[in-house]
């Protein structure tokens, strides 16, 4: 096997058409991150010219994060690999070590000293409760893991900006009209849907110029939950990054016009993720999230996807948890990711960092 850099046309036609793929791991992700300030690779592992591993890793001060990657098939696992022989290999997990020993060398040889790593990788599926309806062994993962010196970052329960350990989706698959769509929700959800079928109109902006009024909705709602909101240059990056395959929609009042709720979507071959969201406080009786809830599952019906990613939440199954309880009237699932491996590869830089960090301005 070969470490290499990846070719954008190597790197997308595997991410892509790869079972694990996600819009984390994309190369539009890459062009963001780029005009961030951020440095961006393209890593891979190659096998007679095959690929057999994508990684999308960036870099800001020496301190290197692969998110919700690498992409490579970690063992026989049908629930994400339907087409998994019925025997497992040998070494199921011989392409992450190899790639975790070189990924290693090839972080030192960049002057990198931290190196995170978040795995697409499943532990759970859970209901409304909390219950498992089904888990995964990943012993192996972690013990691969554990030999180059990594170490786990815990099973957090917070919502995390470098890559969500619990998201909520909905799996569309056999459903072809809204309506099949709206049979398959709680009552509640559905009530809600119809009455915002009457009083709110959906519109996808056109031009970035919308982009500020947009944003409002995005601002009042992370003031309420304590949140930093990223600027409209930042969603002017991305839209430009993402092109077609980012979607802005607004929920408007059709009497009056005003803006309700806002929020941008991705569009992966392997899924829609609502990415981020908002509301406007005055008008949040009008429901304007389950309204573009409806856009989303009609978009994916018209797109023929059928996983529909609610994205982020709290690994918290109680009756205070309002984002679990919102998402669930849609009747989808909690699911567990295995979390964040980190690896130290200059202690003594790393503290002088977080001391700095810690002095007051």
């Amino acid at each position: 096997m070969e470490f290499t850099t990846l070719t954008p046309e190597e790197f997308t036609d595997f991410e892509q058409n790869h079972p694990l793929g996600n819009f984390y791991q994309g190369t539009a992700r890459a062009e963001l991150r780029k005009k961030m300030g951020w440095n961006t690779y393209l890593l891979g592992v190659k096998d007679k010219n095959t690929v057999k591993a994508a990684a999308l890793l960036i870099e800001k001060n020496k301190e290197a994060l692969i998110q919700m990657g690498p992409i490579l098939d970690y063992g026989k696992d049908p629930d994400i690999f339907p087409g998994s022989p019925a025997k497992p290999r040998k070494n199921p997990t011989e392409t992450l070590d190899f790639f975790l020993e070189n990924l290693k060398k090839f972080s030192k040889d960049h002057g990198f000293i931290q190196l995170e790593i978040f795995p697409p990788l499943l532990l759970s599926l859970r209901e409304l409760d909390g219950s498992k309806t089904k888990e995964w062994d990943r012993k192996k993962v972690f013990e691969i893991f554990e030999k180059h010196g990594f170490k786990h970052e815990g099973f957090t329960t917070k919502i995390e900006n470098k890559a969500n350990r619990w998201m909520f989706s909905k799996d569309l698959t056999g459903l072809e009209t809204l309506r099949d769509a709206e049979l398959s929700m709680n009552s509640s959800t559905r009530k809600k849907l119809h009455k915002t079928s009457r009083e709110l109109d959906i519109k996808v902006l056109t031009k970035k110029s919308e982009l500020p009024e947009w944003l409002t909705a995005l601002e009042e709602s992370d003031k309420r939950n304590g949140v930093h909101t990223r600027n409209v240059k930042y969603f002017e990056d991305l839209w430009d990054a993402f092109g077609e395959n980012a979607i802005f929609v607004e929920a408007r009042r059709k009497d009056n016009g005003e803006l309700v709720s806002s929020e941008v979507d991705i569009i992966h071959p392997n899924e829609m993720v609502a990415f981020v969201a908002g509301t406007i406080e005055k008008n949040k009786h009008f429901n304007g999230s389950v309204a573009i809830k409806g856009f989303n599952i009609e978009k994916c019906l018209e797109l023929k996807q059928t996983r529909l990613n609610l994205y982020g939440m709290e690994g918290d199954f109680t009756p205070d948890n309002p984002l679990l309880h919102f998402k669930s009237g849609l009747k989808g699932i909690s699911e567990e990711y295995i979390g964040g491996f980190k690896l130290v590869l200059s202690p003594s830089k790393m503290f002088i960092r977080k001391v700095r960090r810690r002095l007051p301005i």
